[in-house]
């Protein structure tokens, strides 16, 4: 019995391990513009789910800040506005919640789409027009297929969920010009 008990926690942590340290395949097209983060200058946070993310990025080159409920949004690059949705005050770890979230798509001036989604109910500022970078456009939240609160951003060449619809993103962070990675920390830089 001790050592059923044992291979059954040999294998549980063994998931968990894969889980959280592992990561799918994800396109290798890599946007040649620099994106400023969708936070504060100044302001720092964690990566939770990186690309390949297993729990909703498998395949997808996405990325998910982990912040509080409510915090600012700023556009990472200049666009207009293409499609919002903020009427939905749902969210929950089950995909029955997956079409819940709210989000905001800017369209960029070379046709990519900026997508900031599980912002806050009502949580959108941006509604139609031009936004410049650096604009404030929404309220991070916790709606649609969520764990925690946290902005999940990426940028696609086109509207599908397709491995090689995204781009991957180099952001201006403190530290450089950088691809994130999940399990670090980064700051927006004032300057």
């Amino acid at each position: 019995m001790k050592k059923i008990l044992l291979f059954i926690a040999f294998i549980l942590i063994a998931g968990a391990v894969f889980f959280w340290f592992g990561a799918s395949s994800v396109t290798k097209n890599t946007d040649a513009y620099i994106y400023d983060l969708p936070f504060k200058k100044g302001a720092s946070f964690n990566i939770v789910q990186g690309y390949g993310g297993f729990f909703s990025h498998y395949g997808t080159a996405a990325i998910d800040f982990e912040m509080p409920v409510g915090t600012p949004i700023y556009a990472a690059r200049e666009g207009v506005v293409y499609s919002y949705k903020e009427n939905n005050n749902e969210g929950g770890p089950y995909k029955k919640y997956k079409n819940k979230a709210n989000y905001i798509m800017i369209k960029h001036p070379d046709g990519s789409f900026g997508c900031y989604w599980h912002l806050q109910y009502n949580g959108v500022v941006a509604k139609r027009g031009f936004v410049r970078k650096g604009d404030l456009i929404g309220y991070s939240g916790e709606t649609g297929y969520v764990i925690r609160p946290h902005l999940h951003f990426s940028v696609k060449r086109i509207l599908n969920y397709k491995k090689d619809s995204y781009l991957r993103t180099k952001f201006r962070t403190s530290k450089g010009i950088l691809l994130l990675k999940r399990g670090y920390v980064y700051e927006n830089p004032i300057n």
